[in-house]
């Protein structure tokens, strides 16, 4: 059933692509349609809340990816919003007091205002999913960060299909974290770097989403956050925890000495028009029962307390948006409003310190170089889907690579980078921020190749 589903939608995706529906698919190469994947594997947060399912599907092809949780009972919700751009879907229903369970879904995803269509696909897939409760309307609302634009290549972005599939994917007790669904391509800290080109941007950092959970009592208190914010995170000793995108040993310095010195930020287009490139979005939930008013306090509070563990934060070139719910089923009388705020505001530094994901190992050099024929066949031109091409070149037993176009953060144009073959048969390209690469093939033939294969690969096929 779960193949035929997916069968399906892929087919969708090809017929809407086919009658120019979707402009931003049209010209994608038949090979890189879109396809949803909703697999579990890698690190996740294990908890005890049955009254909530999580979700996640991801387009490898972007890559980006949409997370949703699904309360079937539905919750009572607040939002606090701040920040210079927020993007989200019906938020505003939430800030007019009403005392009723009327959301049941929550939509985080990446892609900026394309992501919002997730939210759709989400309440679309529960009226198909529940199409017997004929006056059946579920409450739906969302959230996006900004994960196109520097970084990637690709304007793939979450859409209803991706949505759908990942609230049909949907079990309790259960988060990934790290490089997973909306945080598969997100980012922090890049308000300390300062000018253009790939040498700057070495230093960029990913995060990802980040999840934490706690009992208090019958109290039970989670929170949940896609980290994409301008500022960087900051563990409780005020230590940077990640300065540098592929440096998995790294040493960073406090968030108080980085703040010291640096040049003042140049005026930028973001700010005066369109989506701005920095996010934090966050859920915070609690089975205890609490009035709007209460609720609303929670989510400002620990909003507010975001900022011991992303510095800056909130500033006009993020849109952060923070939703509280809760499942009002449990009195707890020994738990005031106000200790529930701060228990739950260092529960969300426990998230934010869980975003951030652990950076694979760079692979060694080789000690031998290989044959010149084995290199021979790795020549050529590589399209990255959304422009820009990567010419890979020969000279006897060395290989050189050289882009042309818009490099985003990897590459400078016009400049010959050297590639250094490694074990497990990837290769590392010379570059500030040490890039690694993985050529494909297929038959014997290769295909195309792989920019940093892994959470945050990037495809580009072969061109004759």
């Amino acid at each position: 059933m779960e193949n035929d589903s997916r069968h399906l939608l892929k087919l969708f995706v090809i017929l809407v692509v086919g009658s120019g529906c979707l402009g931003s698919l049209q010209s994608i190469p038949a090979q890189m349609l879109p396809t949803p994947k909703t697999d579990k594997k890698g690190p996740s947060l294990k908890f005890d809340f049955p009254n909530m399912l999580v979700g996640v599907a991801e387009y490898d092809e972007g890559p980006t990816g949409t997370t949703v949780f699904y309360f079937p009972k539905g919750v009572k919700g607040a939002v606090d919003m701040r920040g210079g751009a927020p993007g989200e879907v019906n938020a505003e229903i939430l800030q007019n007091a009403y005392e009723r369970s009327m959301v049941q879904a929550v939509v985080f995803s990446g892609g900026s205002w394309y992501g919002l269509s997730a939210a759709t696909g989400v309440a679309n897939e529960l009226k198909r999913m529940r199409a017997e409760e004929i006056d059946y309307i579920p409450g739906v609302v969302g959230a996006i960060i900004f994960d196109v634009g520097g970084r990637r290549f690709s304007r793939i972005t979450p859409d209803d299909v991706l949505g759908a599939a990942a609230v049909r994917s949907a079990e309790p007790n259960w988060f990934p974290l790290g490089a997973r669904g909306a945080g598969r391509f997100a980012m922090q800290g890049v308000y300390f770097h300062r000018g253009d080109g790939a040498e700057n941007y070495a230093s960029w950092p990913h995060s990802g989403q980040g999840g934490a959970f706690r009992t208090v009592g019958p109290t039970k208190i989670g929170v949940f956050t896609i980290v994409n914010a301008l500022g960087s995170v900051v563990d409780r000793s005020g230590k940077v925890v990640r300065c540098g995108r592929n440096d998995p040993g790294q040493n960073c310095q406090s968030i108080a000495d980085r703040l010291k010195n640096f040049p003042p930020i140049k005026q930028a287009s973001a700010e005066t028009g369109g989506p701005t490139p920095n996010t934090t979005i966050t859920l915070v939930v609690t089975n205890q029962k609490l009035p709007f008013w209460s609720l609303q306090r929670l989510a400002t509070q620990v909003h507010t307390s975001m900022s011991r563990a992303i510095q800056p934060f909130a500033t006009s070139r993020d849109g952060d948006i923070l939703y509280a719910v809760t499942t009002d089923e449990i009195e707890n009388p020994s738990l005031d409003p106000t200790d529930l705020g701060v228990i739950a505001s260092e529960v969300a530094w426990d998230a934010i310190l869980a975003s951030v994901p652990a950076i694979p190992e760079r692979p060694k050099p080789l000690t031998t170089k290989p044959r010149p024929e084995a290199l021979q066949k790795l020549a050529g031109s590589y399209e990255f889907y959304g422009g820009g091409k990567l010419t890979v070149s020969t000279d006897n037993d060395s290989l050189s690579a050289k882009f042309d176009g818009n490099g985003r953060m990897y590459f400078d144009k016009d400049k010959t980078y050297s590639i250094t073959p490694a074990e497990n048969g990837l290769f590392i390209v010379e570059s500030p921020g040490r890039e690694v690469l993985r050529f494909d093939e297929n038959g014997g033939k290769i295909t195309g190749l792989t920019l940093n294969p892994g959470p945050w690969a990037i495809k580009a096929p072969k061109r004759l």
